[in-house]
């Protein structure tokens, strides 16, 4: 790759894929790097509004942002020229006119980062992510524009609750939303070292895959076979959407301007722990950033997955004594049941038919006492009988 004289050499691979949703075959997404007099520019867009009105909002801010940096004047900063970019890609997508009758109003996410000899700057609108993949550790540069984001910067909701909250797509801010757009973008720019990866990716992507799995992806394998592993795991995990990520690995550290204090040893090196919320300083003067980078809090990031273990003789023991317990239940039961049934026949009495017991020790026999019978009383006095005479019927038939 032929580049400019005071660029930093980098490792630039991107894809974009439609996803495995029969809905969703027409990739509104769109990627694209150039090489630009301020630096390696990588830019991301997700666009909305109808398959037709997404895409070509998504590609009217890619061509826009290129367009502006190609305008811009050479003595203007960086970061300035950048979000000038977005801010010019937001005006055109809001004003576009569109061959499809979209469901709303066109717009489209962008996430951009531009890698200079003095760092890299980092702008965003919407949902679309940024990451630094730095020295076995993940750190996400971007903070999504979204209602449930919102909501865990309130406490509300912990990332784990965000990641499946049904509202996590609806989005608070996206270029063509109105004429003008507030940029979010980094105030000072992250100083890369050699090997430090930027991944830009869309919602399809991180919708899908853990930032710990980014991680082991990025970190391990080339840009170009790590973007496909990237899109090939979020399409196995179902490919609900358009997946687009971007990876932009810098070759050579980012260089401290000369007006700055130079940096000690101890700035320059990354101590953190798990957890910790210490800037990153990597060859940085001593400057306090707004936002300080944070890497994404493990559990699963820094935990190995462990496995499963057979029962052991503690849980069959259990399950023993459960089952004996149940056992000894049902015969207690079932006793408390015989000696009810018992009494319920003892206070019925005896029927009819029963006899007493006799005096087996006498040898006697028991004497059995009539019981008493009432005869109704006749109210008048019976008619005598009247003999029956014999019918010829009941006369028996000879044998022939």
């Amino acid at each position: 790759m032929q580049r400019a004289p005071d660029l930093p050499a980098v490792e630039y691979a991107e894809r974009s894929d439609p996803g495995r949703d029969p809905e969703k075959q027409a990739n509104e997404d769109a990627c694209g790097y150039r090489q630009t007099r301020f630096g390696h520019l990588c830019v991301v867009c997700d666009g909305m509004g109808g398959h037709a009105a997404g895409r070509e909002a998504a590609e009217l801010a890619l061509a826009t942002i290129f367009e502006a940096f190609e305008r811009a004047s050479d003595d203007s900063p960086p970061a300035q020229v950048l979000r000038s970019a977005i801010e010019e890609a937001s005006e055109r997508v809001h004003f576009m006119r569109t061959s499809e009758v979209a469901a709303g109003r066109p717009g489209s996410t962008v996430v951009a980062v531009l890698l200079h000899p003095h760092g890299t700057e980092i702008a965003h609108v919407g949902d679309s992510r940024a990451y630094l993949v730095h020295e076995g550790q993940i750190f996400r540069l971007t903070r999504d524009h979204s209602i449930v984001q919102e909501l865990v910067d309130r406490g509300l909701l912990t990332p784990q609750q965000a990641s499946h909250h049904p509202e996590a797509n609806r989005i608070t801010r996206a270029l063509g939303m109105a004429p003008d757009v507030n940029v979010e973008l980094r105030p000072q720019p992250v100083h890369q070292v050699t090997g430090d990866a930027f991944v830009l990716c869309t919602d399809g992507l991180n919708d899908l895959v853990e930032d710990f799995e980014i991680l082991a992806i990025v970190g391990g394998e080339p840009a170009g076979q790590a973007v496909g592993r990237l899109v090939d795991l979020a399409n196995a995990r179902g490919g609900h959407d358009n997946i687009t990520v971007v990876v932009l690995r810098s070759r050579e550290a980012a260089v401290a301007p000369e007006t700055s204090v130079k940096p000690t040893l101890a700035q320059t090196s990354t101590t953190q722990t798990a957890g910790s919320a210490a800037p990153l300083t990597m060859n940085q003067a001593p400057v306090a950033l707004a936002r300080p980078l944070e890497p994404t809090p493990p559990p699963r990031s820094t935990r190995p997955v462990r496995p499963r273990r057979r029962p052991g003789a503690l849980l069959i023991l259990g399950l023993v004594l459960a089952a004996g317990a149940a056992v000894l239940l049902f015969g207690v039961l079932f006793a408390e049941f015989a000696e009810r049934r018992g009494k319920r026949n003892a206070t019925t009495g005896p029927s009819a038919l029963d006899l007493p017991p006799s005096d087996a020790a006498s040898g006697a026999p028991t004497a059995l006492t009539p019981g008493t019978v009432v005869l109704p009383t006749a109210s008048a006095p019976a008619e005598p009988l009247v003999p029956l005479e014999p019918s010829p019927a009941s006369t028996p038939k000879r044998k022939r």
